[in-house]
């Protein structure tokens, strides 16, 4: 059976929060290597309040809010995250999404855990199908963080300082992760079915390479399938490859930006765009806001990221 109750004994919420933040702040500020690109995770850190439209994540996820305030709607459905709460996005479901400061801290932390179609399938095999009724609501998706989770969570941070260029050892703390997660929430059938839809296939192969100029004949090709019936089962699902391209690419590009990258000329061109200008353009009609400003809510001096 899929979903448990827990009665773990555990410390203080706050003092489990802030045990993550601090070791994830590290890993910020000293990164093991350039950048975390090779690590199995990704993070928001930010000091401007802000709010982004119609975000989509490329692979399903946990986010784990460390601190300040996240609300995400999907419709007039409305969700609220504080620090120390975990919740589940399936892939390819499109959010708004705004992150509020912590007054204490001045900054808004999460943590976001990526995770393959590979490991979702190997952890909701164990699941009850029949629980998946009514998970398509935001409050669904909700995930009991206590502490075995936290820990674990603690562990992959850990191995991501001390062995960031060991991916099978990532690959095992990102499974050990959702095999908790999949046992602290009735969703994982819901993520299953997210994750496994041809619009979730063709993203997840874009955002390999979202530099790369693709064509829906190479997406058939790797998935096995004619582009005539790659194109019929997107249009069953209400979906076009060239929307998911460029929804690939741009929510790409936010991930860049919110991770530091270095200038939008840099992200356009690693996402497809020869044109830092067009891809300024499509990025604002999307999320509502510049790549230049994307990179100024997440600006934050190394110094004070260290103290916070």
């Amino acid at each position: 059976m899929c979903l448990a109750h827990h009665h773990t004994p555990c410390y203080p919420r706050s003092m489990r929060v802030h045990d993550i933040a601090a070791r994830l702040q590290s890993l910020l500020t000293h990164p093991p290597t350039p950048g975390l690109t090779s690590l199995p995770f990704g993070s928001v850190f930010c000091s401007t309040s802000h709010t982004l439209r119609s975000v989509v994540v490329l692979w399903s996820a946990a986010i784990l809010v460390l601190s300040g305030k996240k609300t995400i709607w999907r419709g007039a459905e409305r969700m609220q995250a504080e620090p120390g709460q975990m919740f589940l996005l399936p892939s390819q479901i499109d959010i708004a999404v705004q992150n509020e400061l912590d007054p204490t801290t001045g900054h808004y932390l999460a943590l976001c855990l990526p995770f393959t179609e590979d490991m979702v399938a190997a952890a909701a095999a164990g699941c009850d199908s029949n629980n998946s009724a009514g998970l398509h609501s935001l409050e669904s998706l909700r995930v009991d963080c206590d502490e075995a989770l936290t820990m674990s969570v603690g562990h992959m941070l850990d191995m991501a300082r001390f062995n960031p260029q060991n991916t099978r050892l990532m690959k095992l703390c990102s499974e050990e992760i959702l095999e908790l997660i999949a046992s602290r929430s009735s969703a994982l059938p819901s993520l299953w079915q997210a994750t496994t839809t041809w619009s979730s296939r063709c993203a997840f192969l874009i955002s390999l390479e979202p530099g790369r100029s693709w064509s829906a004949a190479d997406i058939a090709g790797k998935l096995g399938v004619s582009e005539r019936s790659l194109r019929r089962n997107l249009q069953e699902e209400s979906a076009k490859f060239r929307h998911i391209l460029q929804s690939v690419r741009l929510n790409a590009g936010l991930g860049l930006l919110q991770n530091g990258a270095a200038n939008v000329g840099e992200v356009a061109y690693r996402c497809g765009y020869s044109s830092a200008s067009r891809f300024a353009v499509l990025f604002k009609e999307r999320f509502g806001v510049s790549p230049s400003e994307v990179l100024q809510y997440n600006a934050v001096p190394r110094q004070s990221l260290a103290e916070s």
